[in-house]
């Protein structure tokens, strides 16, 4: 985990997303000061995340808000 100037904790995780749309999307989620990335799926009040240096439909470098409920499965990248 890295604090920053601002008083917010990064520590970004790569995963993998699909939809059940069947859309794959891979990029990073910050965890944070979670200390699982599955508390963000199951304990956060957010409807949705944020995966940043996303890769979504061929198009890489984006910032894709992902809705929670319309996920099938995640999958934490190998560090």
């Amino acid at each position: 985990m890295t604090p920053v100037e601002h008083g917010w904790v990064t520590n970004y995780q790569k995963i993998t997303v699909k939809m059940k749309d069947g859309t794959i999307i891979t990029g990073k989620v910050n965890q944070g000061e979670s200390s699982r990335v599955s508390d963000l799926f199951r304990q956060s009040p957010a409807n949705y995340i944020v995966l940043s240096d996303a890769e979504v439909r061929g198009n890489s470098g984006k910032v894709v808000l992902v809705n929670t409920s319309e996920i099938m499965w995640v999958e934490l990248e190998a560090a």
